[in-house]
């Protein structure tokens, strides 16, 4: 091999490899899939939500929601149930195994106030809501008093609050406490 041909070669393999790397540039970078990490993640981690994207996924995998629904059940202290009588307003209380859930509007207009009561020594610190099309809202809690109560003032105006009371509203929406 001649130096000629060695150097044709260096510029040969330099434009396959600057070929390849421009391409590569150029793709979008694919989207991180939903795993059980972070479903572990989302569970677990009070500021950790799920994008509209994982959500599809989740819900759109049968063997991801099976994992999903088995390891909620993990962390899971209790759960609110759909009301049996599902009505076509909205509710204003709902009850569940050792404790209850109180919806009261405040003097200050768009202000509500949401009470959650526990009968359990360790009250949660997550609260997870899945209304019926699979749409999922989580809560952090704050800490409840010596009584096991936890009051939250919630905005209506504001976007992730009007989803939370929406989907405690809603009859036939479930929820999860979580540790």
């Amino acid at each position: 091999m001649t130096a000629a041909d060695h150097d044709d070669d260096i510029a040969h393999r330099a434009g396959k490899l600057y070929a390849a790397r421009s391409a590569l540039a150029e793709t979008e970078p694919s989207p991180r899939r939903l795993g059980i990490a972070e479903i572990l993640q989302f569970l677990n981690d009070p500021q950790r939500s799920l994008s509209m994207e994982e959500q599809r996924a989740l819900f759109a995998d049968p063997r991801l929601r099976a994992d999903y629904r088995r390891l909620k059940s993990q962390v899971m202290i209790a759960e609110l149930p759909a009301l049996a009588a599902a009505s076509a307003g909205d509710v204003n209380s709902r009850r569940f195994e050792g404790g209850t859930v109180s919806i009261h509007p405040s003097r200050v207009q768009g202000q509500i106030y949401v009470i959650l009561r526990f009968s359990w020594p360790t009250p949660p610190r997550i609260m997870l809501l899945e209304d019926t099309t699979g749409d999922l809202v989580k809560r952090s809690l704050p800490p409840a008093d010596a009584n096991g109560e936890v009051m939250m003032v919630l905005d209506e105006k504001k976007t992730p609050d009007a989803a939370f009371l929406r989907m405690i509203r809603d009859p036939t929406s479930t929820g999860s406490f979580l540790l």
